[in-house]
């Protein structure tokens, strides 16, 4: 290369001259590198600089997502909560199956807190009729003829779990509804509900109510009978709430004669 000694050669000739131009040259290389210098610095603070928090940057995400979570600084709409099913009532709910609670004392048939006399002439133990909203129940049947009976039954009140019990009077009455919609009616037809009456009553004590009522048919297939009488009586027992239940076909005088006998006897437990 020939730069430096034609350099070196310039400047001992020319004296002054060159001093100046030294000084010139050395000025353009300070200002050089102060310039490159304030560009750097203001390149790297653009590129590095934390992202802004409505932009979102790459940097700002990392920051975001690496940040543990306070678990007592999370918002009450960040965290499920439990919300309670509400529960519908069901027409004439029954309970699964008819667990017993109760002995059967001698000469009686008890169930919840309640216990009657049976009748001589009913005479044939089994299951009871279905009888909504009740368990502990124990029944008593007398035949009418081929295929019908004649029945009472006592047990508890049960209602179904999440609807409140309505009391004597309205359960009374729910319970001679959902009897007479029941499947308990054999091959008869053209059934009606006729002269519903609830009644307050208090039975050894026990406060209540009683509702009756008649289901005729427009055919049956029995010649004994073409109606029957519903009586279901509800009182508050020490127990909780009991009930007693006839069927009893009507114009059958053994029948309807036993039904008040065992109404008559009926008493809570002692």
């Amino acid at each position: 290369m020939h730069t430096g000694p034609q350099y070196t050669s310039t400047q001992q000739q020319s004296g002054g001259n060159g001093g100046r131009g030294a000084a010139l040259l050395i000025g353009g290389i300070a200002f050089a590198v102060v310039f490159l210098l304030i560009v750097g610095v203001t390149v790297a603070y653009l590129v590095l600089r934390p992202s802004g928090g409505g932009g979102g940057g790459n940097a700002g995400a990392s920051s975001s997502a690496s940040a543990p979570m306070d678990p007592e600084s999370t918002s009450a709409s960040e965290t499920p909560s439990a919300t309670p099913t509400d529960v519908v009532a069901e027409r004439c709910w029954s309970p699964e199956g008819n667990e017993r609670t109760s002995s059967n004392p001698s000469g009686k048939l008890r169930g919840g807190g309640l216990q009657f006399i049976p009748p001589a002439v009913y005479d044939l133990r089994s299951g009871p009729q279905i009888t909504a909203y009740s368990t502990d129940a124990q029944g008593a049947q007398a035949r009418v003829e081929e295929g019908w009976s004649s029945t009472m039954t006592v047990g508890a009140i049960q209602w179904q779990p999440g609807i409140e019990y309505p009391g004597a009077e309205v359960a009374s009455q729910t319970i001679v509804d959902c009897y007479f919609s029941a499947p308990v009616w054999g091959d008869t037809t053209g059934r009606s509900l006729d002269d519903e009456i609830t009644e307050p009553v208090t039975i050894s004590g026990m406060p209540g109510y009683r509702t009756t009522a008649i289901v005729n048919f427009t055919y049956s297939p029995m010649e004994k009978t073409s109606a029957t009488e519903l009586v279901v009586v509800v009182l508050e027992t020490d127990q909780g709430p009991s009930l007693f239940v006839t069927e009893t076909a009507v114009g059958v005088p053994e029948h309807e004669q036993a039904a008040d006998e065992a109404y008559a006897s009926l008493t809570g437990i002692s």
